[in-house]
């Protein structure tokens, strides 16, 4: 046992006399290995790369009404249903008002009744400008209160008229007319039902949107105001059809940024002549737009983060660099940097943890 342990300590002896490593020769080493092995470098460029944000939105019928009526009566007849499709002017629904119609005739009555007042006026006058040219036959205030009560009774017959339109006006609101092309989508009443002028509280006859034609409606984040303009296509996608993509462009911007979500309001115009959208269908919009002028945006391997910061490795007069970072917008391939790193500067394009900060690096040549 003593000779083996005698054995043991002499080869400790040996090893502890043989030569020892300095650090000048370690980093000699390490530019050796480094030598042996040259990185893929990328010059820095800034940027202005477009790409997409992706915002929620509704359709909504590019026209939609409630139909009220305008006088007080009783639904007589409904020509159309829900689903029903309408012309612009097609009659959609009768209402009776027996006093409008009783309104409507004693209206009449007194126009002609004012016509035949007027007519007896002025025959009466014209008689007495024949009776005027003989002298003394007639006097010239006789003569004047002809021709007053002739423009009177031609006022009555002004005022009539204008009395009996009105009237007829409403009698013509008992047809109820559809003001657009469309789809009846809601109908609430029956004939027989009282239905009197629109308020807070009355209930539409009908319900009519706009099918063939849509909006889409975009909140757009205050942060990316300054990429919209009127035009710009927009993509989009329904839950209904996933495996379709469709598109239009930007047609309205409110130019308001509205305080409670900090956002813009924008509209796009949306062609639906087959009628397969519908309002009311929550959409997925994608929005192209660039990054702000000087932008810094490099490949995503060359960003790498660990437990203590998120790095490039920057290359300058062959040593390696550790340059802190924080990530901006991302993109398919790219992300924005922001940090001590400007356009012209020599980066690693694939960042590891494996080099040292300050050891010296070789790399290809940058393109």
């Amino acid at each position: 046992m003593n000779h083996i342990l005698k054995i043991a300590v002499a080869a400790l002896l040996l090893a502890s006399c043989g030569p020892k490593k300095h650090p000048e020769n370690l980093a000699e080493e390490t530019r050796s290995q480094n030598d042996e092995f040259r990185y893929t470098a990328i010059m820095v460029r800034g940027a202005q790369p477009v790409r997409e944000i992706n915002l929620p939105g509704e359709l909504e019928s590019f026209y939609e009404t409630d139909l009220y009526p305008r006088v007080s009566s009783y639904i007589s007849k409904m020509h159309v249903d829900i689903g029903d499709r309408v012309n612009k002017g097609q009659l959609l629904a009768e209402l009776e008002a027996p006093e409008l119609i009783a309104n409507l005739t004693a209206a009449y009555s007194k126009v002609k009744a004012a016509e035949a007042g007027y007519q007896s006026s002025r025959a009466v006058y014209q008689r007495a400008l024949k009776t005027r040219q003989t002298p003394g036959a007639i006097s010239e205030m006789d003569v004047e209160t002809y021709w007053a009560k002739l423009v009177s009774d031609s006022l009555m017959v002004v005022a009539e008229q204008a009395h009996y339109e009105s009237v007829k006006q409403l009698v013509d609101y008992l047809k109820i007319t559809a003001p657009f092309a469309g789809v009846v989508t809601d109908r609430r009443l029956s004939p027989g039902a009282f239905v009197g002028p629109g308020g807070q509280n009355s209930v539409p006859l009908l319900k009519i949107k706009q099918l063939d034609r849509l909006r889409l409606r975009l909140a757009v984040p205050e942060a990316y105001l300054g990429d919209i303009r009127e035009g710009t296509p927009v993509q989009f996608t329904v839950r209904t059809f996933q495996n379709q993509v469709f598109s239009g462009n930007i047609s309205r911007i409110s130019h308001s940024v509205r305080p409670d979500t900090r956002s813009e309001m924008i509209e796009i115009d949306i062609s639906n002549s087959g009628r397969k959208l519908k309002p009311g269908m929550y959409v997925s919009a994608r929005l192209p737009v660039q990054a702000h002028e000087g932008s810094v945006f490099v490949p995503k391997s060359a960003v790498l983060s660990n437990m203590e910061q998120t790095f490039v490795i920057k290359v300058a007069n062959g040593m390696a660099e550790r340059v802190n970072v924080h990530r901006g917008d991302i993109t398919d391939s790219q992300v924005q940097i922001f940090g001590d790193i400007h356009p012209g500067d020599i980066i690693l394009k694939v960042a590891t943890d494996e080099i040292p900060n300050g050891s010296p690096i070789a790399i290809e040549p940058v393109q």
